[in-house]
């Protein structure tokens, strides 16, 4: 997937960029009944099962920090040196879904100085599928990081399809919002091939975002409406999901880190890729690294390192219940008594959150925390049952 020419003015990233169809209101009932033909997962708005929630079923629970940035993810080539430095980090909560657009945006960006020795800085998500988009155009790639999966933030990822929490809305940038429409189109097309493929952990769901007001439809979601199938927004209805009026729905994808990050570092040392663990304190530490051309991963890491003080944490917290098979659906909502609610299936346990603390670094897991998911999730599975 080489398809795309990235021109630059300075270190500042400029997409040549084909944005058609985003539309801010998408209603396809139809493609709902199409896609449920032929997937694995029921029709919208079909009936739903109980979430078991409760402290005896909760498996663990997990604190991750997103690199989150108001202005947006971090996306621009540089020099520091003699080294050709790419930047990409800064995803907040959508470097799960951004992962395989950014990786071919910055392995563009790598590949135009025809260097056949990369290195890659950090081993997330977004690290590790840029170093495999590079492998895949014959580049030799070694990662250097600090720490490997199953111990990176990406392993503690909600990791549901829908890049959220990217940015502030009054200081991102026209060009961020194309570059980040973009690799979500990127992104998408990529891990729609790994669907249903148990070795990588990746299945279908229906998800519902939920609101007890109705919903703004002026903005399309980030790659446009048409990524995700079956869409219906700002929907009413009195026999919504758990007594919240307007809801807006759709298919997508659920990927399992802990699964779909173990497949990715075999995929690299398959194909003859070298993990290197090192620590950077400073652009020194970079410096000394044999490779003339680097792409920045490190996440938050790369705010101490590189200076940048616009990084900071969005604190997660999740909490993952047992099991059960016969749920195919997450949801979202604020609940007005709850708070942020999320819940999402996966083969390994239910995940159920969530929050959002921006500039909280604080990695324990907040036992009161666990108690109030527990029990909005388990209000939740009640109303679903009257």
């Amino acid at each position: 997937m080489h398809r795309r020419d990235f021109l630059f003015g300075g270190s500042t990233a400029v997409a040549a960029l084909s944005l058609g169809g985003l539309s801010g209101c998408t209603t396809a009932p139809s493609q709902a009944h199409v896609f449920s033909k032929y997937s694995q997962v029921q029709p919208i708005g079909s009936p739903i099962a109980p979430i078991h929630s409760s402290l005896d079923r909760v498996t663990r629970s997990v604190v991750g920090l997103r690199p989150f940035r108001k202005p947006g993810p971090r996306l621009e080539a540089t020099t520091m040196g003699n080294k050709y430095l790419v930047h990409n980090y800064g995803h907040g909560g959508g470097g799960v879904s951004l992962s395989w657009g950014v990786a071919e945006i910055s392995a563009g960006l790598i590949r135009q100085q025809g260097a056949p020795d990369v290195g890659v800085l950090g081993s997330g998500v977004i690290g590790l599928s840029t170093a495999l988009e590079l492998q895949r155009s014959g580049v030799n790639v070694t990662i250097y990081a600090k720490d490997f999966p199953p111990y990176t933030t990406s392993n503690i990822a909600g990791a549901m399809w829908h890049p959220v929490t990217l940015f502030e809305q009054d200081q991102v940038s026209p060009q961020t919002m194309s570059m980040l429409h973009l690799a979500a189109q990127i992104a998408f097309k990529r891990f729609i091939t790994y669907a249903n493929d148990m070795r990588y952990g990746v299945t279908w769901i229906r998800q519902h975002s939920l609101s007890n007001k109705p919903m703004d439809t002026s903005q399309a979601y980030i790659g446009s409406d048409a990524l995700y199938p079956g869409l219906v927004r700002n929907q009413s209805s009195q026999n919504a999901m758990f007594g919240m009026p307007y809801y807006d729905a759709y298919y997508t994808l659920m990927i399992d880190p802990d699964i779909y990050l173990r497949a990715l570092v075999s995929d690299f040392r398959s194909a003859g890729g070298t993990m290197v663990e090192q620590n950077f304190e400073s652009p020194d530490d970079i410096a000394k690294l044999p490779q003339s051309s680097i792409v920045n991963c490190m996440g938050l890491g790369a705010g101490k390192v590189f200076n940048d003080e616009s990084i900071i944490p969005a604190r997660g917290q999740l909490s993952f219940l047992l099991p059960q098979s016969n749920i195919d659906y997450g949801y979202a909502m604020m609940h007005p008594n709850h708070g942020l609610l999320y819940s999402f299936p996966r083969k390994t346990g239910v995940l159920i959150g969530g929050s959002v603390g921006k500039g909280d670094w604080n990695t324990r897991v907040d036992e009161s925390e666990v108690q109030r998911m527990v029990n909005g999730h388990a209000m939740l599975a009640n109303l679903a049952n009257t």
